[in-house]
């Protein structure tokens, strides 16, 4: 009897963990649509401004320029420039705040979106990887462009 009882203990033991570990991954999967919907959220709006100032608009207003640097410094902490994606999405999003021309800031729009759904992609799929119980993604380790012997001159 005593053997019974534990096989039945374990077998209670065994499910209890397995549900601790699904709520924690349901957990952790939630978290990490937050910050994916927070990502998207913040892209689009950064990405509206930028594309739709005009050139000779005096209405670049001091809030508009505090509204990019707020949605700049959110993107900023939201991305990991560590990570390969990330950091091309927020090196092309510096590249355009920096652009002069609402036509030069227009023709990198493209650049834009594809790093965009790169990331927004590769992170969509590890979570379901993680919920689904399939090998854990990871998002390759930003690789810094050897310099030319001339970088420095």
């Amino acid at each position: 009897m005593g053997s019974k009882q534990a096989a039945v203990a374990k077998t209670a033991a065994d499910a209890a963990m397995m549900t601790a570990k699904h709520a924690g991954t349901r957990a952790l999967a939630n978290v990490r649509l937050e910050w994916l919907q927070s990502l998207r959220d913040t892209l689009s709006e950064y990405h509206s401004i930028l594309m739709s100032w005009e050139d000779d608009e005096p209405a670049k207003t001091d809030a508009d320029y505090r509204r990019l640097s707020y949605l700049g410094t959110q993107l900023d902490l939201l991305l990991n420039q560590r990570k390969k994606y990330q950091q091309a999405l927020w090196q092309v999003s510096d590249d355009i705040l920096k652009m002069e021309t609402r036509d030069e800031r227009q023709a990198q729009d493209e650049r834009l979106v594809i790093a965009a759904r790169e990331v927004l992609d590769f992170h969509w799929r590890k979570i379901k990887a993680e919920i689904v119980g399939g090998a854990a993604l990871q998002e390759p380790p930003y690789e810094r462009p050897p310099q030319s012997a001339d970088a420095g001159r």
